[in-house]
């Protein structure tokens, strides 16, 4: 059974794939987990913020977790093609609904507390590393800036498919991997 401070999080990072950082509310936050104001200020002295910062830190572990099994076990144009693919159930499994929930928070980032940006920064790198030490594994050269270029290309390829409703965008993505990873 899960505590009140892990239903906290969770519940606030389902909100905020949905929702973003603006249209996540404390009060909606509360009500989905049945506690008082209290309870927020318990676990998260410092507010909505600091919620916020453990929530993107959970989602960002658990979008990492789904690349990793993705990943695992293959070469990297298969794994890369398998880690797409991902995204593109994300999107298509909720109706476009679930966004990248770091971009969610990175979005608006620049103009909130500014440990909340050093977080998402702090996740977008971590994802970066282990796809470079990915590619690093499976003998891709230069295996940080072609993580850095794919990371890039998959998280802009995101978002273009969930505004135009269609993951024509990450699909197209598929045709660029061997592109990089050899050149």
């Amino acid at each position: 059974m899960l505590s009140t401070k892990d239903k906290l999080i969770q519940v606030t990072a389902g909100l905020i794939r949905r929702k973003g950082y603006s249209g996540t509310g404390i009060s909606e936050v509360l009500k989905e987990v049945g506690v008082p104001k209290g309870s927020l200020y318990h676990h998260f002295p410092d507010g909505k913020n600091g919620l916020i910062r453990q929530a993107i830190q959970y989602a960002g572990e658990a979008q990492m977790f789904k690349y990793g099994e993705a990943l695992r076990g293959k070469e990297a144009l298969e794994g890369l093609s398998a880690m797409v693919d991902v995204m593109i159930n994300d999107l298509l499994d909720s109706d476009y609904k679930d966004a990248c929930p770091i971009t969610a928070v990175a979005a608006v980032a620049t103009s909130m507390d500014e440990n909340i940006r050093l977080a998402c920064e702090h996740i977008f790198k971590g994802w970066q590393e282990n796809l470079a030490g990915y590619l690093e594994r499976r003998g891709v050269s230069d295996a940080n800036q072609k993580a850095e270029q794919l990371y890039s290309m998959f998280e802009g390829a995101f978002v273009l498919s969930q505004a135009h409703k269609d993951v024509k965008y990450l699909k197209n993505q598929k045709i660029y991997i061997p592109i990089i990873l050899n050149s």
